[in-house]
């Protein structure tokens, strides 16, 4: 029986499996699959261990397939047909019978519980649709491969593995539907249009994408991929990073070469060298999106990083806090004494719970009126492409900002140069001035005001405290994501009309249920202290 083992130096916990003699040329050689269970924890290893060994076996025993010949690369069109077929059948019977309300919102819960979103930015597709990380079971393969070969199908076992993972994002497109019917929505379902028709492109034997084809570079695709999505140059930076880690790691510069065994290979190799198992799913997931994109335009045959990025374990809380009343009042107070960016940040990070990319690379013509009321108009630019769609919106200036006079130094700006909101801070060398407002903020914070507490971001906790204010202030959920740019769809009604977004004179009405962590001290300081009960003596 497979146990966890300890790492000899990092005591981190990871799973050994042998390979058999006969396979070991499918997996470039070695004789054994190594992947790290991410923890030093025994328990934790205890827990993880069962996926991760199941995993393993399942490589192999895809590989035996191969090695005989017994299955094929299914294209991802192909993937989808089958995910769609199932899709369409489950839905005929949703609209004939959706059920009551309780039991499909229970069936989503349910659901959505047996994969956990990450905290990565990739759990919506193109589409908007929710797709968190999903690890099939054995179940989910048995019911993938059956599937599969009800079509006439025989598919290697990472087909096998895909098909099982669209099938479960089906399922809870399939839950979603039925909650909807459920409570009286009967508005069209479009999920259907994301499947092509069935009986369309087959498999694809493997090595058509095998050495046999044309090189591509990942560079090559990377670049292409940019052109078209013009992504964030950070996200661009992280994954040209993350693609050389690839190559160097497989000793080979070709994407229509690797296979999802390679992938495997990388992250065994990347968790080996202490890398976080966050840092290794973004990475990925990264080069996931960009070879999807590549199937998608006929540059790539198969998708091998997809569904591969490792899970990182759940966390008990959150890893950040938001700063309280008394530490936002006194980083308030001592950027009064301050000048230029380190005057005005904190106030607007207080004030907004904006991401601070978002502040730090606002222009000053970006600072105006709209509908009657002063915003900040966030919006997509070179500098600040945004986290998703839904961060742009017009963000109304709290009335604690104006009074304290950021209008004035808007006024006095030069208009020239790049109409930078705060031209004192570091440009690098892509124009961006993020990284420099972290560093600096954060030795600020830390060093000159003496608030060390790990879990307290000196940019990051104004958006948490934030949160937290427009809950206690009773706001609306909708103006609530509003203010800090989030994207939670809560019915079919959410994409129609312009929203809150939209509407800075109607999200200040909520905005100014927030009181300054300045008011809130100073409020403290003059209430009277509670009496102390006088000591009455025994009687007794």
């Amino acid at each position: 029986m497979i146990r966890p083992v300890k790492h000899p130096k990092s005591q981190v916990y990871r799973i050994r499996k042998g390979i058999p003699a006969p396979l070991r040329h499918l997996f470039g050689g070695k004789s054994e699959l190594i992947e790290s269970l991410g923890t030093k924890d025994p328990a934790e290893a205890k827990r993880l261990a069962p996926g991760v060994i199941t995993r393993i076996e399942a490589l192999i025993a895809g590989a035996g397939l191969r090695s005989r010949g017994d299955g094929v690369p299914l294209s991802d069109r192909r993937v989808a047909e089958l995910a769609g077929v199932y899709y369409r059948e489950g839905a005929a019977a949703v609209e004939s019978e959706p059920g009551a309300a309780e039991d499909a919102e229970r069936a989503v819960e349910l659901l959505e519980d047996e994969a956990e979103p990450t905290d990565l930015g990739h759990n919506l597709d193109d589409g908007g649709h929710w797709r968190p990380e999903f690890v099939p079971g054995r179940s989910d393969l048995a019911e993938a491969a059956a599937r599969a070969a009800a079509g006439g199908l025989s598919p290697d076992h990472a087909s096998v593995r895909r098909i099982a993972v669209e099938l479960f994002y089906a399922r809870v497109a399939l839950a979603r539907l039925r909650l909807r019917r459920a409570r009286g929505d009967w508005s069209r379902d479009g999920y259907a249009d994301r499947f092509p028709p069935a009986g369309g492109a087959q498999g694809v034997p493997s090595e058509s994408q095998g050495p046999s084809a044309p090189a591509m570079p990942a560079r090559k695709l990377l670049d292409a991929w940019a052109t078209e999505r013009q992504p964030a140059p950070a996200t661009l930076r992280r994954y040209r990073t993350a693609f050389a880690h690839v190559a160097r790691i497989l000793g080979f510069d070709d994407l229509r070469r690797v296979r999802p065994e390679d992938v495997v290979t990388f992250k065994g190799r990347r968790l080996a060298e202490r890398i976080s198992v966050e840092t290794v799913a973004d990475d990925v997931m990264g080069c996931g999106a960009v070879c999807k994109w590549g199937v998608q335009n006929k540059h790539l045959l198969m998708n091998p990083f997809a569904s591969m990025a490792p899970r990182p374990a759940k966390r008990g809380e959150t890893a950040r806090d938001g700063f309280t009343d008394d530490e936002a009042a006194a980083i308030l107070q001592a950027a009064r004494g301050a000048t230029g960016w380190r005057r005005w940040l904190p106030w607007l990070l207080c004030f907004t719970g904006a991401r601070i990319s978002e502040i730090v690379e606002l222009r000053r013509k970006d600072v105006r009126q709209e509908a009657g009321v002063w915003i900040l108009d966030i919006r997509p630019t070179a500098a600040r492409a945004g986290k998703n769609a839904t961060f742009q919106r017009m963000l109304p200036l709290h009335p604690s900002v104006i009074e304290e006079g950021f209008l004035a130094y808007v006024g006095v700006l030069p208009i020239g140069g790049d109409g930078s909101l705060f031209p004192d801070l570091t440009v690098a060398r892509d124009g961006t001035r993020t990284v420099a407002a972290t560093s600096a903020l954060g030795r600020w914070v830390r060093r000159d005001l003496g608030i060390t507490n790990p879990r307290k971001a000196p940019a990051h906790s104004w958006r948490h405290r934030m949160e937290d204010e427009l809950r206690k202030a009773r706001v609306t959920e909708e103006a609530q994501d509003a203010i800090t740019g989030r994207h939670n769809p809560r019915n079919a009604g959410a994409g129609y009309g312009k929203g809150y977004r939209g509407m800075p004179d109607e999200v200040l009405k909520e905005l100014r249920k927030v009181p300054s962590p300045l008011a809130v001290r100073d409020q403290a300081r003059a209430a009277p202290a509670m009496p102390q009960e006088a000591h009455q003596p025994s009687t007794h």
